[in-house]
Parts: structure tokens; sequence; C-alpha cells
């Protein structure tokens, strides 16, 4: 006979890890099931940017309370998720002024502290920097990035010290669907059985979903990245975790003379690419790719002009036709939660919304939810995370 819990979770990344962690946190029985090992997919490559500015008021709440788990992660996870306070910025040029202004003045209100720069003061805080084509800067000192291992790992240690377990390498799950309602999986020849479950396997959650007749709007999203090794005696330091929309580029310095950059599917970090055309795999972009990006960015950079390449990787997030994630019910099927839609920006998001997503699995109550706006069934009753008003024209960080 095989084991039962409250909730399995399908997915060990950062969004279910977190769903997991909180609804352990609250009593429940947890199992967390994974094709290959906790955050292997897309969470192993994300440049992990805790920040809080967005242009709509939904993912502003999630972002500012996501912000605040990481600064209380001991206490709220125990351990340490690698968050380091370097500060964060968003740059844009002239003709969107305006919408950044709007927007900061709508972060500050949710109690955070951001202001704007000029040009002038982004180069008083980072003088290597070329500011010519500025219009202006929104400016968090206190946000920054974390260490996706150390988050996905300690809020699986959460888990697991409340009666939870993972069930690892299990590349073949299947959902089990009763009387129209969700049962539990099969993982790894074992039947687990659960009245609630989970889908937190980004762009894989599509198949498994339809697997019981449930269509999920969510396409793969290759992302890649790559290091630069900066001349850091030169420049006197490394940039802060930056989306420089004017450059239509994202950078931040890491460790020693390491900087992280964008580098290969920029078409799909733009919100530009045919999402039909995404290939299933990611690959990591060839030097030749990594020094091409370089190049687009030394017009703000110039020192870039004498860093060397380093290594590059690839991974797949999950898209959706807004931008915007998926989390919430699914009603065909009574039990079955879906928590996908990375477009590259989940991994600050992710802890909140998966506290939110806990709640409502707990409870059974989703419309009172801040997690309503983004149900799945909103690409077909026209229900919009955002207006678009206050969005910015590149990116899919918006």
């Amino acid at each position: 006979m095989g084991e039962t819990a409250d909730l399995v979770v399908v997915g060990a990344g950062i969004a279910g890890s977190s769903v997991a962690f909180f609804a352990a946190k609250s009593g429940m029985k947890v199992i967390v099931v994974d094709k290959g090992y906790p955050g292997s997919g897309a969470t192993s490559g994300t440049a992990a940017y805790i920040r809080c500015h967005y242009t709509n008021p939904h993912e502003v709440r999630f972002a500012v309370e996501g912000w605040q788990i990481h600064t209380n992660w001991g206490d709220i996870v125990g351990g340490n998720s690698g968050f380091k306070k370097i500060g964060h910025m968003v740059i844009v040029g002239p003709n969107e002024v305006a919408k950044l202004k709007r927007n900061v003045e709508f972060v500050a209100s949710q109690g955070v502290n951001t202001y704007v720069l000029d040009g002038a003061g982004v180069k008083e805080l980072q003088p290597y920097m070329e500011v010519d084509d500025i219009g202006a800067a929104a400016y968090e000192p206190d946000s920054g990035h974390a260490d996706p291992t150390d988050a996905v790992n300690t809020l699986l240690a959460g888990v697991k010290e409340r009666g939870g377990r993972l069930v690892l390498d299990a590349p073949d799950v299947e959902l089990i669907v009763t009387e129209g309602k969700i049962a539990g999986v099969k993982a790894k020849g074992e039947t687990i059985s659960s009245p609630n479950v989970v889908l937190a396997t980004g762009a894989g959650t599509a198949a498994l979903a339809r697997s019981v007749g449930v269509e999920v709007p969510v396409t793969p999203m290759p992302i890649g990245a790559g290091v630069l090794l900066m001349p850091i005696e030169e420049m006197g330091g490394l940039p802060m975790t930056t989306i420089d929309l004017a450059a239509q580029h994202w950078y931040r310095g890491d460790v020693g003379d390491h900087m992280f950059i964008g580098a290969g599917y920029e078409d799909f970090i733009g919100f530009t690419a045919d999402a039909d055309g995404a290939p299933e795999e990611a690959i990591p972009p060839t030097q030749e790719q990594l020094i091409a990006s370089g190049m687009r960015l030394m017009k703000r950079i110039p020192a870039v002009e004498r860093a060397r390449p380093g290594r590059t990787w690839a991974r797949t997030d999950s898209l959706t036709p807004d931008g915007h994630a998926i989390v919430g019910p699914v009603e065909e099927v009574p039990g079955l939660f879906l928590f996908t839609g990375g477009n590259g920006k989940l991994f600050k998001l992710a802890p909140a919304m998966g506290r939110a997503l806990a709640d409502v699995v707990r409870s059974g109550m989703y419309a009172e939810s801040p997690l309503a706006p983004f149900a799945a069934d909103r690409f077909a009753t026209g229900r919009a995370v955002s207006t678009g008003e206050w969005e910015y024209g590149w990116g899919s960080f918006a």
C-alpha cells in the first residue's frame, strides 16, 4: 500500500520548494517529487535578483513580501538564502522616465526604500558607467541577490524537519484522477495518495496537465547567461543588480571579478521571440555569443572591452502569453493546482506566492487570495494581470 500525504508538490525548484515549505509549516504532510535533484531546472541558472520594482500592483505586492522573507529568512525559514544587499537599479531611457517615476512612487508607497536617480546620480554610485543615454533609474539600496541553491536547500530542509519527504530522480510522474478529482501521483514505482497536487514543473507543467485533460498556456523559455572577468582594479567595483532597459541588458556583480550578464536568447528575455520557436532544451551560449553580449554592454561599461570571457550556461524557464505567472487551482480537476510561468522573474516572487498558495490549498479560498489575478483562466476570460499602462517597452522583467 502506498503512502498518503496532505499535499504532493511536483517540482523542487524555487516555486515548488516554497509552496512545500509553507504548507509543511502550516502542519500539512508534504511530499515533494522531482525528476532530478532540488533546484536543478531553471532555478539553478537564475541570477537570483531580489528587488521590488514592478509595473503592476499584484507583482509589487509579492515582490515586497518576497524581499521581506529573504531579509528575515533565518526566522521564517531557517538557515540563510544567501541574500546580499548590494543594491538594485532599473535604468530607462528618456522616453520612459514618466513611467519609471510613477512606478517608483507606487513601490515606495508600499514601504520600500526606493527613489529616482538621474544620470549623474547613477554615475556617482557607479563611476565606471557611461550615462549619456540614461533618462532615469529606480534605485533600491536594500535589494540585491540571493543564492538559489541556499534558498531551495533550506526550504526543503524545513519540509523534511516537519515530517515531509523528497522523491528525487523521478522523471516519469503520473497524475492520478478519481471521479474527476485529483487523488495523488505515481512516481518512481510508488503510489502517493493525496487530495492535493501542485504542479511546479516550469514548462513541463503543460504536458503533465494535458495528461488529465487540462490545457495550460505555458511554453519553454530559454535563458542564457555568462561570466565576464572584469578589470576590477581599474573599475573600483562591480555593478549592483541591474535591469538596464535603455541598453536592453541585465547584469550584476558576483564574487571577485566576476560579472554575470545575459547572453544568448535575448529575444526571449526581450519578449520579442516567437514562443512556438523555442527549443525544448536550452543550449549554453558560445564564447562568441558571450563576447557579442559584452560588446553591446560596452556603451554602458567601457571597461568591458578589457574583460575576459568566462563560463556560460543556459536553462529553460516557462513562458506565458502575458509574461506573468500562473498560480492557483485548476477548476476542471479539483485538488490540482498550478505554480508555473516563471517568465525570467519568478525567483524573487516565489517564496511569497508559495506562502499564499499554501494558504489556498489549506483553506480552499482562492477568490479572496492575492493570487486570484494570476488565475489560469484569465486568458479565456480576458482578465489581465496588468493594463500595460505603466509597463516598459523591453523585457520580460516588467
